[in-house]
């Protein structure tokens, strides 16, 4: 479990794809064993090998096809956060790092104190997705500006966009969307009745 809070964005050292699955290689900021947790781009990731400086996540292709990460090439800036330890303050929101879809950046506007990035979404997840509700995008702990039939507004303070790899995003860019997990659980209550 994640808060939504990156803790650095960097540099993916390596990438490397075969028909279904994927692996990528980056060196951690922060220290993580073989095992561990580690959101990648809000995609919860296990660390499978640890060679020298570098950590190497191996992807299944489930999650290739969810998520946006078979989009990631050598030298993409990405965000990182390690698990949740139970003494941590929770300063974003619960994030589990399971990714529900994508999104597409339709616009970027950019201002001195913040800047909002409109995304398009699929139809499917428009029930989940609500003003003033909580969502992660690319692992970021964001609140929903305001949302419409199939793109909503997230507005990021100057300080979550330069500490994010939302500084780097540019229109036609994807990113991936976890909706907030209490609106699935309701959703999926209001299906049983």
């Amino acid at each position: 479990m994640f808060t939504g809070i990156i803790k650095s964005v960097i540099k993916l050292e390596r990438i490397k794809k075969d028909k279904n699955n994927m692996g990528v290689y980056l060196s951690l900021p922060f220290p993580a064993n073989i095992g561990d947790s580690v959101a990648i781009n809000g995609v919860c990731l296990t660390v499978s090998k640890i060679s020298g400086k570098i950590h190497v996540f191996n992807i299944s292709s489930e999650t290739v096809k969810r998520s946006s990460l078979s989009y990631l090439r050598a030298g993409d800036f990405v965000n990182v956060e390690p698990s949740l330890s139970i003494k941590d303050l929770l300063h974003g929101h619960l994030v589990y790092g399971h990714i529900d879809g994508t999104g597409k950046i339709l616009t970027i506007k950019k201002d001195f104190a913040s800047s909002y990035f409109i995304i398009e979404y699929s139809a499917e997840l428009a029930r989940f997705i609500a003003e003033k509700g909580s969502v992660a995008l690319d692992g970021v702990s964001l609140t929903v500006a305001g949302a419409g039939e199939n793109s909503f507004k997230a507005v990021l303070v100057k300080h979550t966009l330069l500490n994010t790899n939302f500084q780097y995003k540019k229109r036609g860019d994807f990113v991936n969307i976890e909706v907030d997990p209490l609106a699935r659980y309701l959703q999926r209550l209001l299906e049983c009745k």
